[in-house]
């Protein structure tokens, strides 16, 4: 009876002993619930850890931010330094000693053209310039003797008719030799030449070569392409809707990007006053500054115009993190001597300038506030 009696006692004890234990266990894991859910924003770092780890605190500040227009071009140069080489008269090359990239000076023989008919013009223009030395005479002492009455009015306007037709001859076939560059003094001294030479007119590099010796020539034909880069500048195309933003001299960054992320200033110069039906775009003529590398005509571009300025709070890029379709910051809100506390702070980015980029959409931010610059994504 008594061994009953202790064993319902001892039952009794044990039982009361697994309600406490599993009440107790109920009450920590609602406790342990509750304080998740409470700290789901806060993060707590030590200071060996933000030390081993590589992360970084940095302060919010106020920065100075531009509005943008975005435009893509290429690289040009003015119509001025550029020459397109042909001939006035059919022929065929000569001496052609070029190639392209080779650097030329204005004056620089280029290549020799080579037509039988060049002897004739030189032969014509020798005898117009004899015969108009005496037609000038005869007109002359026709016209004294008409003052004299002495000769006809007809016989005048005859001397007069004959004169005038071989001073025009005359002057036509002067001005073709002279473009064809003949030297007219040899050609008064009886030194005919079948080959005309063809000169440099600007300074700059061959670009195109379309000829080779003994190609035939005919007129208006591309012969090469002569640029000089001394000059460089952009052309660039702005869409319809970003035009009534744009005033010259606005500074223009741009990049070109086979050649990395490097950014280059120029300014605009001058703006187009006509909108292209097709593209929706607007001509910007913008010119470089400062030194740049040995830029190629033709190169592709893509520029942002600056077209206005603000000031507005800004954090290092590396601060931000992006969780789904949402960006946050990690503001420093408690710290002592061994550890800090962080609170998430949501937030909207907005231009990026260098390495910071613009953040907004919260009040609570200002300008002198700490923050987990770098690292935060890890620690999130």
């Amino acid at each position: 009876m008594k061994r009953n009696i202790l064993f319902l006692v001892i039952f009794a004890l044990t039982s009361l002993y697994a309600c406490n234990s599993a009440s107790s266990d109920k009450s920590k894991n609602d406790t342990k619930a509750e304080q998740t859910q409470t700290n789901h924003n806060r993060f707590f770092l030590t200071k060996k850890q933000l030390k081993d780890s590589g992360m970084e605190l940095a302060k919010i500040k106020t920065d100075t931010f531009s509005y943008k227009v975005s435009a893509q071009g290429y690289l040009d140069v003015p119509p001025s330094n550029k020459a397109i080489i042909s001939s006035f008269m059919p022929g065929k090359a000569e001496n052609v000693h070029l190639l392209v990239g080779n650097h030329v000076k204005k004056g620089e023989l280029l290549l020799n053209i080579s037509n039988p008919q060049f002897l004739l013009i030189q032969q014509n223009y020798l005898k117009a310039k004899e015969d108009l030395s005496y037609l000038q005479k005869e007109y002359t002492r026709q016209k004294s003797l008409a003052a004299d009455s002495i000769t006809s009015q007809k016989k005048l306007q005859k001397s007069r008719n004959a004169y005038l037709n071989t001073l025009a001859n005359y002057n036509t076939l002067k001005q073709q030799l002279i473009l064809l560059h003949f030297n007219l003094k040899e050609i008064e001294k009886g030194h005919f030449s079948a080959s005309s030479p063809v000169y440099a007119p600007i300074n700059g590099y061959i670009t195109q070569l379309n000829i080779t010796r003994g190609s035939h020539i005919n007129p208006a034909d591309m012969l090469m392409e002569i640029i000089d880069d001394s000059h460089m500048h952009l052309e660039l195309k702005v869409f319809e809707k970003d035009v009534l933003k744009l005033k010259k001299n606005q500074p223009i960054e741009f990049m070109i990007p086979d050649m990395g992320p490097e950014v280059f200033h120029g300014y605009v110069h001058l703006i187009g006053k006509k909108i292209d039906p097709e593209s929706r775009t607007i001509l910007v003529h913008g010119h470089l500054k400062n030194s740049h590398p040995p830029f190629v005509t033709g190169m592709y571009v893509e520029a942002k115009i600056l077209t206005g300025s603000f000031e507005g709070l800004a954090v290092p890029t590396t601060a931000i993190i992006k969780q789904e379709e949402n960006y946050f910051i990690l503001r420093l809100v408690k710290q002592d001597d061994k550890s800090y506390e962080f609170e998430k702070i949501q937030v909207i980015p907005g231009i990026v300038k260098g390495k910071n980029t613009q953040i907004k959409g919260n009040p609570t931010l200002k300008a002198g506030q700490t923050i987990l610059g770098k690292g935060a994504f890890f620690l999130i």
